[in-house]
Parts: structure tokens; C-alpha cells; sequence
């Protein structure tokens, strides 16, 4: 019996992939994980939920901002403008509270090397766009900058390092 063909819980593959990068993580139950992490701008919250109905795990990163009712207008100005240069995820902020944040969700397979690379691509693309437009973010909210210059910044892609 191939240890690969057995069914695992797609959570436990994520705390794998969470693990594997060091990430202090937590679990609230056995379809949810809560990981924390320091990138280059800020600390990220982590979400991960599946839904064994869809068969489906729900990706969620939450920024350390919050832009208040008076803001909200740019921001969802500037979200449309980023949500219209994404392949995958998309970004919205939580009426409620304020937070941006970067969503995502992947459909399971029944392979579980597969849905591992799977988990771990989704993680990796969900930070490299949260770091890319969190700038963006942050001007529109603290230096009142409009979306579109906010967006300007966020759209050279740096190749190499000083």
C-alpha cells in the first residue's frame, strides 16, 4: 500500500508546507491553520480553512493596516486597480474592519504531492503579491496619495539588488 494514495487532511498538508518555512503557525481545528509571519513591510496573518463539502481550501492574508470609513472610498479604488492586474487571488477589504487583504482559494486533488505543490504555489504567489501592492496600500492610506500614483510604484519589477 502506497503511503501517497492515502487521503490526508489538506490542513495537515498546509502545516507541512507552514513548517517547512519556519512559520510560527497554530491550528483552531482540524480545517483551520493561523500562521504569522514577518515579511520585508510588514507582519502577515495567514488563514487557511477547508471545506470538505467543496472539497476546496480557502487562502486568506491579512495586512497590519486599517483604513477607516473615510478612506474607504480610495480604497476600493485602488483594490479595483490592482484586482484588474491579478491571474489569481484577488484583494478586498473587510467592510466590518477595514483590513486589506489578499484571498484565494484552491480545489483539492486527490494526490496529495500534487495538492502539496499546489498549497505551497498558493502561499508563495499570495506573499509576492501582498509585498508587491502593500506599498500602495500604505500611501493611499497614510501619505494620501491617489490609487493610480499609489499604483505606480508598485508596477516596476526590480531585477537584481544594489
Amino acid at each position: 500500500m502506497e503511503i501517497e494514495n492515502i487521503p490526508v487532511n489538506p490542513i495537515d498538508i498546509v502545516e507541512d508546507v507552514i513548517y517547512q518555512k519556519k512559520w510560527n503557525f497554530s491550528r483552531a481545528d482540524d480545517h483551520e491553520l493561523v500562521a504569522e509571519i514577518a515579511s520585508q513591510w510588514c507582519q502577515y496573518r495567514l488563514y487557511f480553512n477547508w471545506s470538505e463539502d467543496i472539497r476546496a481550501m480557502s487562502f486568506t492574508v491579512t495586512f497590519d493596516l486599517k483604513f477607516p470609513q473615510n478612506r474607504f472610498k480610495k480604497a476600493y479604488e485602488l483594490l479595483g486597480l490592482i484586482n484588474e492586474k491579478l491571474w489569481i487571488g484577488h484583494f478586498d477589504i473587510t467592510k466590518k474592519n477595514g483590513i486589506p487583504a489578499y484571498r484565494n482559494t484552491v480545489l483539492s486533488s486527490s494526490n496529495n504531492d500534487f495538492l502539496h505543490k499546489k498549497l505551497e504555489d498558493l502561499v508563495d504567489i499570495g506573499i509576492y503579491e501582498c509585498e508587491k501592492y502593500y506599498p500602495s496600500f500604505q500611501q493611499v492610506l497614510f501619505d494620501e496619495k491617489s490609487p493610480l500614483d499609489a499604483l505606480r510604484l508598485s508596477n516596476f519589477d526590480i531585477i537584481g539588488r544594489a
